[in-house]
């Protein structure tokens, strides 16, 4: 799906990334991450490393309380464990309908929900994508579950429902310190997360000239 380049930027990546797979890629401060929503109503799991000293990592919990908080948009910072701004949301053209608290599917949890084994998940995603930088499964954080719609009742009722995300639109991230950032395309079925369907989605890095 060709983008419109922000002004000042160039494509420097430009990655489709399939149903159920995942995305690595080392940037630099002052890129811009897109995810496109290829088709609509599927689920990106975002996860973030200091490129420096990979120990340091996102934190949703300090995101939420440092932006007093739940739902992200634009200007929403994404921090670290360490308190440190790692990303800045820019541009999102979506409903602004994001996650910070569901987590990230597992084959642990998929099997206490779903009673199945063995199953396809983010976790098993974030391992495999971050492999090549010596991460492992016990290294990933908790992520961003962007495009994720997970409504919070009145009386603190917590559930998830079909993204409201339609097909070409995008949310842009502006990288505020060297990153290690890597997404699982969520490959869950057994809820509404994706609307029972994956789908591919679109990665693309710019850089300024």
């Amino acid at each position: 799906m060709k983008q419109e380049v922000p002004s000042g930027y160039a494509v420097v990546s430009d990655t489709l990334v399939p149903a159920a797979g995942h995305f690595a890629h080392e940037l630099r401060r002052d890129d811009v991450l897109r995810i496109v929503n290829v088709e609509g109503e599927q689920v990106a799991d975002l996860v973030l490393f200091n490129l420096k000293r990979l120990q340091e990592k996102l934190s949703p919990p300090n995101s939420l309380l440092l932006n007093k908080g739940i739902f992200p948009g634009a200007g929403y910072g994404l921090f670290s464990d360490e308190a440190n701004l790692m990303m800045t949301i820019v541009a999102d053209t979506s409903k602004g309908v994001h996650d910070m608290i569901a987590g990230a599917c597992s084959s642990f949890t998929n099997e206490v929900r779903y009673q199945e084994k063995n199953t396809h998940n983010c976790r098993d995603n974030f391992a495999s994508a971050g492999a090549p930088w010596g991460l492992s499964w016990k290294d990933m954080p908790y992520p961003m579950n962007v495009f994720m719609n997970c409504p919070i009742g009145d009386n603190g009722a917590f559930g998830i429902e079909k993204p409201v995300v339609k097909a070409g639109e995008y949310i842009e991230f502006k990288v505020e310190m060297d990153l290690l950032a890597i997404f699982s395309n969520c490959p869950q079925t057994r809820n509404p997360c994706n609307n029972f369907k994956i789908k591919p989605l679109q990665a693309v890095v710019y850089r300024r000239k």
